[in-house]
């Protein structure tokens, strides 16, 4: 069996009375792709934010490669390996395309790469900066929109960039939370294709209501229902899952999942 990368055990996270996820038990191995699927307030992106450090959990642990990442800062888990999107953009609408991958590797060279012309000036001048960035932009597509602002990009070419900016880290685990949501369909395929290209070697967890995508890309599949994992398996055994199709089917007929 692969080694296991990303384990989450018998997490929980309260909100005030609320008690959006109770007990989550999930475990990511390397070079896997797994999806999170389920109906809306299952409680996905709230698991994708314990785990990512933007929420501690009310109780359980998150393990990455064996060490507890569970409070620690997002940064801290950056610096750790594990890199994440978000559903909402986290662009800067006038912020060009070759500035945002530049400011993307500081997680990778760390403070130390600033050295005495600051910041900007060490990533202006740093060939291996400039050599990763022309790579990602070629592999992105988006080498003809370098100097674009951000906010002059087509939607799919912004979510193109913020992959790029999950990937221009070099991160072992990735979270990629609802990557193709908002995306006409030949939009979707294309991404699709390049996230699987682009991810290769990765461990990745995505969360994502597109059922196509998820099972083109997904080798396991999580259904979440109340905060609660109640499915972990191969995509045709999730299709078929009794408790799957009570839990979820009911409130998404026609989602793909039949």
């Amino acid at each position: 069996m692969s080694q296991s990368v990303l384990q989450v055990s018998a997490l929980h996270r309260k909100f005030g009375t609320s008690h959006v996820l109770r007990g989550v038990d999930l475990a990511l191995q390397a070079q896997q792709c797994l999806a999170v699927i389920g109906p809306n307030g299952a409680g996905k992106s709230t698991l994708f934010n314990v785990i990512s450090g933007a929420l501690a959990p009310s109780a359980g642990d998150v393990l990455l490669y064996g060490r507890s990442i569970a409070g620690h800062s997002p940064h801290a888990i950056a610096r750790a390996g594990l890199a994440r999107s978000f559903q909402i953009s986290q662009l800067f609408a006038r912020l060009s395309v070759l500035d945002h991958l530049r400011c993307a590797c500081l997680r990778e060279l760390g403070p130390q790469a600033a050295g005495w012309r600051g910041l900007w000036g060490s990533l202006l001048h740093r060939r291996d900066v400039q050599e990763r960035v022309d790579g990602l932009m070629g592999a992105l597509g988006l080498q003809e929109s370098a100097q674009r602002l951000a906010g002059e990009l087509s939607y799919a070419q912004q979510r193109m960039l913020e992959l790029g900016m999950v990937l221009a880290s070099g991160p072992a685990v990735i979270l990629l939370d609802e990557p193709t949501a908002g995306m006409s369909r030949s939009e979707t395929l294309a991404f699709t294709t390049k996230l699987r290209e682009l991810t290769r070697g990765c461990a990745l967890m995505l969360v994502e209501h597109d059922m196509g995508v998820v099972f083109e890309l997904a080798d396991r599949v999580a259904v979440l229902h109340e905060g609660q994992v109640i499915a972990c398996a191969a995509p045709d055994q999730v299709r078929t899952d009794a408790s799957v199709r009570r839990a979820y089917l009911g409130a998404h007929r026609g989602n793909g999942l039949c």
